[in-house]
Formats: structure tokens, sequence, C-alpha cells
């Protein structure tokens, strides 16, 4: 088949014409190298010598809006800064400026329940790895369709497993960052085992996190423990359920809520497990590679810590209007 080249309007229309179904769930996007938003799916693009594009030199945010309101928005940009500090990638516009584009994006895409993908981009300028040759750094902010699990998953329970692909550097897993291969390649680990998710390990045996959520544990003397903050991500949801937790202990359902590190033991004997993350919330986990975790139900914890967090969402003190 011989090459054609294409024109600008030829171009054009095959944007238009090349379509696919996951296009239906994205509402709108707000680019600085436009300077603008759009709504049609087709014109959604990033520059390809963008760094974020060929080296995944970026940084990223999933924030969710339910019922107009933004949650978590300030803990979600706060750990954006300190991700673009840790790669010296300078924002492109203050915090304050980012937040009110965000809800005026929100705004234009007319959704009241949305999942924002909000990226920092290296910028373009080249193909190389010299972060200088860029022209500057860029912000892309997509409005998506925010899918939740099966309400079923949560009387029914996760099955997770042990990952089987090398855990990232203390360093580079404080860093939510583009490049995301190991996540990609954990997730297709426990979609090809028919697991829900798999976690990792590190070097000492000490669990670290799943592909985009973290795993929190109920242990033997109700102490309500999440890993140490060492080698994985600092999770906005997990240290928002920690602090509404504080009322389990008043109920009497924790003894303690506690960061340290847990083995795979631990995890095997755990009363209960959890899941944890911008869109699961709190899900309880049953099982353990062959091991039935606690009676092999979600357990009262895990449906306290959901139903402490659907408030939080609906009315709490996290909430930013859009």
């Amino acid at each position: 088949m011989a090459l054609i080249l294409l024109s600008p309007s030829e171009m054009q229309k095959k944007l238009m014409d090349n379509k696919y179904p996951a296009q239906e769930t994205y509402h709108a996007m707000y680019s600085t190298w436009w300077g603008g938003v759009v709504t049609d799916p087709a014109l959604m693009m990033v520059p390809i010598d963008d760094h974020m594009v060929h080296r995944g030199d970026g940084v990223f945010e999933a924030i969710k809006v339910i019922e107009g309101k933004v949650f978590l928005m300030d803990e979600h940009l706060e750990r954006l800064n300190q991700s673009a500090a840790l790669i010296s990638l300078p924002l492109p516009m203050s915090l304050a400026e980012i937040k009110k584009t965000i809800l005026e994006t929100i705004i234009l895409s007319g959704q009241k329940n949305a999942l924002l993908r909000l990226y920092i981009s290296r910028g373009p300028g080249g193909f190389t790895t010299n972060p200088y040759e860029v022209v500057a750094s860029q912000m892309y902010l997509v409005v998506s369709a925010f899918k939740t699990l099966p309400e079923e998953k949560y009387t029914i329970g996760a099955k997770i497993g042990k990952s089987e692909i090398p855990v990232k550097d203390p360093w580079f897993a404080r860093i939510k960052s583009c490049n995301y291969l190991q996540n990609v390649l954990m997730k297709k680990e426990s979609i090809d085992r028919h697991l829900d998710f798999t976690v990792g390990f590190d070097q000492n045996g000490f669990v670290t996190e799943s592909s985009t959520e973290n795993l929190i544990v109920l242990d033997q003397n109700k102490n309500l423990v999440h890993p140490r903050l060492h080698q994985i991500l600092k999770g906005t949801t997990m240290l928002r359920v920690f602090e509404l937790a504080k009322a389990l202990q008043k109920e009497g359902l924790i003894h303690s809520l506690t960061e340290r590190d847990i083995s795979e033991v631990e995890i095997k004997s755990a009363l209960e497990l959890m899941m944890i993350g911008t869109t699961l919330d709190v899900l309880p986990v049953v099982q353990y590679e062959e091991n039935k975790i606690g009676t092999g139900l979600p357990g009262v914890v895990s449906k306290r810590l959901q139903e402490l967090l659907k408030a939080d969402i609906k009315g709490g003190s996290r909430l930013t209007p859009v």
C-alpha cells in the first residue's frame, strides 16, 4: 500500500472519523498548549514530542467529582506539587490558578460526577532525554466519566495475590510520575491471574502497594495498619480514611491506628484486609492467594470505614464546590 501525504483538512477528517468506545467517556479537556477547553474527544491531543509522551517525564493526579463537588482537591494538589518538586518540574501556573482552571473546566464539561485526570508535563520541544530542550512545562486536564465498582463487589469482597513485578525504588515510589510501566504490568498480571488486584513486596518482604491502590490491614490485635510511607505513594484516600477511623476507636472496633511494615504472614493472618483508592473507596478483601481472610466475608471494620468515607464525601470538610 502506497503512503499518502495528508492535508490538514484530510487529517482533521481522519481524527473525526477514527472513533472508539472509550471516547464516549471523555467529556472535556483543558490544555495550556491551546489555552482553552475542547469537548470533542477527537481533538484531545498532546504534542508527540512532549517529554511526558516519549519519556514519561511528568506527574499526575486522579481526582473525583461527586454531585458537583471535588473530593480531597487540596490534598491531591499538594501531592502533585510535591511530586513535581522532587523531579525539578516547574508548574506552569500557581496551585491557586490550577484549582481555578479545574473548577472552570468541570463547569464547561457539564458533568456533576466525574474523574479528573490532571497531568503536568515537562513539555514539548524534542525527543532526547535532555529536560532543558523543552519549550515550557504544560498542564493537561481531562474530565472523564466516573466509574464505580458494582455494589455487589463490596458484599462479596475482593481476591488478591502476590505480585511478581519488581517494586519501585523508594525514591521513585513516592513520586506519582507518568512512568507507570510497573503499575501497568501489575494490572495485567492481576487480570491474567483472574484476581482483582496483586500487591507488591519490597526486598525485605514487606508489602508495598497495588497497581493504583493501597492495602491496609486489621491485625490480630485489632490495630488498623497501613504500610510505612517509605516505598509507597502517599495515598490521599488512605490517609483520609485513617483520620475518619478515629471514630472506630471510640466505638471499640479497633484498638489503634498504626503506620509500620507489614509482612506477608500478617496479611494471611489478618482479621480484615482492605484495598483503598480514589475510585474504590474502601473495598474489603476476602482472599489472599489461597488463604481466606478472617471469616472469608467482608468484615465490620471495612463496612464501617466505607460508610464513614461515603458520608465524608457527601457532606464532609474535604469538598470543594464547583
